[in-house]
């Protein structure tokens, strides 16, 4: 078995994933994931529930997928089945994608779909459409200076000092366009297959594994303006640019309208500053959206 830190969590897991952190500490494991003979049971209950791949639920969920079959319960156990011809390894990026985000739910955590950045003062939040510009930005900030807690998808918890985010793994994720723009050895990545063409990029000494208190969330949007332009948004505007944002946001249903679910994203979205950056389509702005970020930054402080 293998022994992994992630989003805070102590994972203990029979899958070797490559980009956690490994680690000896001998507590007892706060997430286990294990392969079972699940497939059955998971197309059963979707067969009998007339679901089609999935229901995400606040104790236990379900998903079926091209690569395999996986149960989600009580935030504790994914258990997963391939399906023939795929390995463990394989359905990797389905178990710390949907499954663990929707293990964190269980765990009443927000697993936003974002780059989470680290300043002196604590951590905040950029997300946005695929194509808006997030990783770019998050790899111009580094250039900067700033730390990286998370790449892709960041686990957000409210608790009684405050509002947290925890650490996924010390890798970016960048398209072969920007590996090759950033002339980068493709021999130091890791090559993954996704919906698009990607390399994991380690980020070394930029990465910060310990947990940092959440000053402001900030949403990239492409639209029609001519420059970079940045709005507060307040109200309900706050709660649904964080809801729209979640990574399962993207697997409609019932649970997207649960009281639990609205209540954790109301705290989050409330209790910091929220604001929409929007920029141009077509045009290089990211040394204009990585100076307004530093300009938010310092009218938050």
């Amino acid at each position: 078995m293998f022994r992994y830190k992630i989003y805070g969590l102590l994972i203990e897991t029979d899958v070797e994933f490559l980009q956690l952190v490994p680690t000896d500490e001998p507590e007892s494991a706060d997430v286990v994931i294990i392969r079972g003979e699940i497939r059955e049971q998971v197309t059963d209950y979707l067969e009998k529930n007339n679901i089609r791949a999935y229901d995400i639920g606040f104790e236990k969920s379900y998903l079926m997928n091209k690569g395999g079959y996986y149960i989600i319960s009580e935030g504790k156990e994914i258990m997963y089945e391939p399906k023939e011809g795929y390995t463990p390894e394989m359905i990797g990026p389905w178990l710390l994608g949907f499954c663990l985000a929707m293990l964190l739910l269980q765990r009443h955590t927000l697993a936003v779909h974002c780059s989470a950045i680290a300043d002196k003062e604590g951590a905040f939040l950029i997300s946005g459409v695929p194509g808006a510009g997030k990783s770019s930005l998050t790899r111009v900030l580094l250039e900067r200076g700033y730390g990286i807690m998370a790449d892709d998808v960041a686990a957000v918890k409210t608790e009684e000092e405050g509002t947290f985010v925890y650490s996924a793994f010390p890798y970016q994720k960048l398209c072969r366009n920007e590996v090759e723009k950033r002339d980068l050895d493709q021999n130091d990545l890791i090559y993954i297959n996704e919906d698009k063409d990607k390399f994991l990029v380690p980020v070394k000494e930029a990465f910060v594994g310990n947990r940092r208190k959440l000053r402001y969330l900030i949403f990239i949007v492409v639209s029609a303006t001519e420059i970079v332009q940045v709005h507060k948004l307040s109200g309900l505007n706050q709660l649904f640019a964080l809801k729209e944002n979640l990574f399962l946001s993207r697997l409609k249903g019932p649970w997207q309208n649960d009281k639990t679910l609205l209540d954790l994203c109301l705290k989050v979205a409330s209790g910091c500053p929220v604001y929409l950056i929007e920029r141009p389509d077509g045009v290089d702005t990211l040394a204009e959206m990585a100076d307004t970020v530093q300009r938010i930054a310092d009218e938050v402080s």
